[in-house]
């Protein structure tokens, strides 16, 4: 049985790609950035197994598992889902930097960071400016940022098991909304779905956003 693992850009999304060889067929595996899966057979290559998937447009954008070297585009504001407990943390302050176990590479610094509090809270509840993205050993990370990421150290440890490396998004310009934004309105003015970990901000969403931020 022969196989082959790889990545395919589609449409928007970068999507994770297992072809394995079961006898004279090849069944192929695709699972897109929101984790959605679809299994459909396909030829022997991977560009004609692309067009076995579903069209792009009918596929998510969600950037939860894309890969480090996958550029941030030019001016782009991302959306990240955190968790109540630690949002609001980084609304007062006290939290200075974002943890994360993949984040694409910015060519520029500066990124908006909108801040999406998942369940309960289920809102978007501020905006902030990645100042920069330091991708570093995991325990220098703890030993550089664990002041600054109001993390508990099993936590932390729990958080980056199987990594050798993360990423650190320092953070400034730390801004609350005068009051949260629920989900179900971002969903019926835009269509804006939480992604799982972080996504790129589109210019729907993005005017609603900076027009909440300055009422």
């Amino acid at each position: 049985m022969a196989s082959c693992d790889g990545f395919l850009n589609y449409g928007c999304n970068l999507i994770h790609l297992t072809m394995v060889n079961r006898f004279t067929d090849y069944h192929v595996k695709v699972c897109d950035l929101m984790m959605q899966e679809w299994n459909v057979s396909a030829s022997l290559t991977a560009t004609q197994a692309q067009f076995a998937l579903p069209a792009p447009n009918t596929l998510a954008t969600n950037c939860s598992d894309r890969i480090s070297e996958e550029p941030c585009p030019t001016q782009c504001a991302v959306v990240l889902s955190i968790h109540p407990k630690y949002s609001k943390e980084i609304l007062k302050e006290r939290k200075k930097v974002e943890l994360r176990r993949r984040f694409p590479k910015l060519d520029h610094n500066n990124v908006t960071l909108y801040i999406c509090s998942t369940s309960p809270r289920q809102a978007m509840v501020g905006v902030a400016r990645i100042k920069e993205v330091k991708e570093l050993p995991v325990e220098e990370i703890w030993t550089k940022f664990k002041n600054y990421a109001s993390i508990k150290y099993k936590d932390f440890e729990k958080y980056f098991q199987g990594l050798d490396s993360g990423f650190v998004l320092i953070l400034e310009n730390i801004k609350p909304f005068s009051e949260p934004i629920p989900l179900s309105k971002l969903r019926e003015s835009c269509g804006f779905e939480p992604p799982q970990s972080f996504l790129y901000v589109k210019e729907k969403l993005h005017k609603v956003l900076q027009n909440e931020l300055h009422k």
